[in-house]
């Protein structure tokens, strides 16, 4: 390997960025507050809160597409209820 290449890698490494496992989306941070929640992501997009966390894009990727098809295919059936409901 070259060493270019591997300042490269490093690099990206260093920049690596995090997503929430359950909807895909990078507006994760840690949570904070009390001590005990050290080790504990939150996420802004889902209301995700757990210990574990993404940092594969590719597989982000996959979970954002799923993730807004099922709040799309919600989002439909409450709208159908409501109509029904009128």
């Amino acid at each position: 390997m070259s060493e270019t290449s591997n300042k490269t890698e490093k690099s990206k490494k260093k920049h690596s960025f995090k997503f929430c496992p359950k909807c895909g989306s990078s507006e994760v941070f840690w949570a904070q507050g009390m001590p005990q929640l050290w080790s504990i992501w939150q996420c802004n997009n889902c209301g995700y809160r757990g210990p574990l966390i993404l940092e594969d894009g590719t597989l982000a990727e996959k979970l954002q597409q799923k993730w807004s098809r099922k709040t799309a295919a919600s989002k439909r059936s409450s709208d159908s209820e409501d109509a029904e409901n009128v």
